[in-house]
């Protein structure tokens, strides 16, 4: 069955597209929450004459996402939680934490617009992309600190190195090359 996309829909198109899905899906998902109208000949010569109504709709839509990414784009949280003693959280940071965090400082987004792969599980500083819209995406700096309030030694330079181990092989590479004593040829 052919749909006319009254909004964005993540596995099918944008709003305004014409796309094909199974009837089922049509009738049981899409129409119910007016997410799309069926392609018959009336609607689609309907949707030609507001597709200038959608782009302003559009245009609008990426305005306000943008607005919302600068403010957002500023906020650094920190989250204190209970941790052993390599680091690791008992419990996690997630993104339901997140966006009541947000909601705190007057902003609000969906915890589901919250890109986390996994939740957070260690002590760190994190950075977390944000999916306003799919041309706005900013991102906010999450600190998660223990409750006792110190930081075991080395714990931060672990964390860094898993969020960047890039740069740790790189950084071992580099000592590996460098001998720190002379060899057997160089002393005679």
């Amino acid at each position: 069955m052919k749909v006319i996309l009254l909004e964005d829909v993540d596995t099918l198109g944008k709003l305004g597209d014409t796309v094909n899905v199974k009837d089922g899906y049509a009738r049981n998902y899409l129409f119910p929450r007016k997410l799309a109208l069926p392609a018959t000949a009336r609607n689609l010569k309907s949707q030609a004459h507001q597709l200038r109504d959608i782009e302003r709709r559009k245009g609008k839509i990426v305005d306000n996402a943008r607005s919302l990414a600068e403010k957002v784009s500023g906020v650094a949280l920190t989250f204190t939680r209970k941790s052993g003693d390599k680091g690791r959280l008992f419990g996690s940071v997630t993104n339901m934490d997140i966006a009541e965090a947000l909601a705190e400082k007057g902003l609000t987004i969906d915890r589901k617009d919250i890109v986390l792969p996994d939740p957070i599980k260690s002590i760190g500083e994190f950075d977390v992309q944000i999916k306003l819209h799919h041309e706005v995406n900013p991102e906010i700096k999450i600190t998660v600190l223990p409750e006792e309030g110190e930081i075991p030694e080395g714990v931060m330079e672990e964390t860094a190195s898993e969020t960047a181990p890039e740069t740790a092989n790189e950084e071992a590479t580099a000592e590996e090359e460098t001998p720190s004593e002379p060899l057997e040829e160089e002393k005679e």
